[in-house]
């Protein structure tokens, strides 16, 4: 534009030599290169100052990472001295535990076997009781102290014990009572009384009801008081009974007494019959003794008719129940101790 206006305008004024254009174009350019150069200089410098920070602040978190490998090997090689540690600890409490395990298994099979063999032991009385002399009553008592003394136990091996003895117990339970205690008093109370029953013999030694005397006036003649003195004498020697029973009256002292002892050994044997729930024996030892007292005592007597009562309410018992065994029982205990029965 400078260059254009003298020309417009039209001046005298003396040329000025040209202006090198492309010199000014080259100065220009140079000028800018320079300014892009300085430019780019310092943005390389700003470059390079950044990356120098960045690789500083690497440097710095590399030496942390460092640190922190470091502490970290550290802490792992500490955790595996304690795991170590705890491993080895680990296996001497399992060896442990292994031991008193088996120390535990020693003791408990002790117990049971201790334990099966006081059943089998309280079992074999009861069924000794039970079949020897009918003891129910001892019978259940010793089974229901075996069913505690096995409650206070859960092992397994002892169920099929538990379930027989629970059995046996039912059935001694659902049995007829029968009062053994009260049949063996009254039993021996005929014992003692067979001792003081009057015989037959006694009754007419003693003489029965007197003769009835001869009431004769006193002012009667005296062949009339003399004949009443002699029939009175003549009664007091001379009596004539009926006797439907006349061995009855041939007994001397000595077979008296053997009577009242085979009387006595009858009943003693319809006491053992009792106790061993023996019907047959019981009923045939009464019916005996009860023969012996109609046949040689006096049944007019008063002691005689209650004897003869309680005998006979005494043979009114029925014992005709069989009685259950324990075998159920003693053969679940010894297949738990493995002793099984071939």
């Amino acid at each position: 534009m400078s260059e254009a206006t003298p020309v417009e305008n039209g001046s005298s004024k003396p040329n000025k030599p040209p202006v090198n254009l492309a010199l000014i174009v080259a100065v220009v350019a140079l000028g800018l290169t320079g300014w892009q150069y300085l430019d780019t200089r310092q943005q390389l410098n700003k470059a390079q100052q950044a990356l120098a920070e960045r690789l500083a602040d690497a440097g710095g978190s590399t030496k942390a990472l460092q640190n922190q490998a470091e502490l970290t090997q550290a802490s792992t090689r500490e955790l595996q001295a304690k795991l170590a540690l705890v491993e080895a600890r680990v296996n001497e409490s399992a060896g442990q535990y292994a031991t008193l395990s088996s120390m535990y298994q020693e003791l408990t099979k002790d117990r049971s076997d201790w334990l099966l063999s006081e059943v089998e032991h309280t079992l074999g009385v009861a069924s000794q009781q039970l079949q020897l002399a009918g003891n129910v009553s001892g019978a259940v008592s010793a089974l229901e102290v075996v069913q505690t003394r096995l409650s206070h136990f859960d092992n397994p091996g002892l169920i099929g014990v538990k379930r027989a003895v629970a059995k046996d117990l039912e059935t001694l339970k659902a049995l007829p009572y029968l009062d053994t205690v009260g049949l063996t008093v009254k039993l021996d109370t005929l014992m003692l009384g067979a001792e003081t029953l009057p015989l037959v013999i006694d009754h007419h030694r003693l003489g029965g009801k007197p003769v009835a005397q001869l009431n004769v006036a006193a002012d009667a003649p005296w062949w009339s008081r003399l004949a009443g003195e002699l029939t009175q004498s003549l009664g007091d020697l001379v009596r004539i009974r009926r006797m439907d029973k006349p061995e009855a009256l041939l007994l001397s002292p000595e077979q008296a007494f053997f009577l009242r002892e085979n009387l006595k050994m009858r009943l003693l044997d319809a006491r053992l019959a009792l106790i061993q729930r023996d019907g047959a024996t019981y009923q045939a030892d009464l019916a005996a003794a009860g023969q012996y007292a109609a046949r040689y005592f006096d049944r007019d007597a008063p002691t005689t008719r209650q004897w003869q009562a309680v005998l006979s309410e005494l043979a009114a018992v029925r014992l005709s129940v069989t009685l259950p065994d324990l075998s159920a029982s003693l053969k679940a205990v010894r297949e738990a101790q493995g002793n099984k029965e071939e």
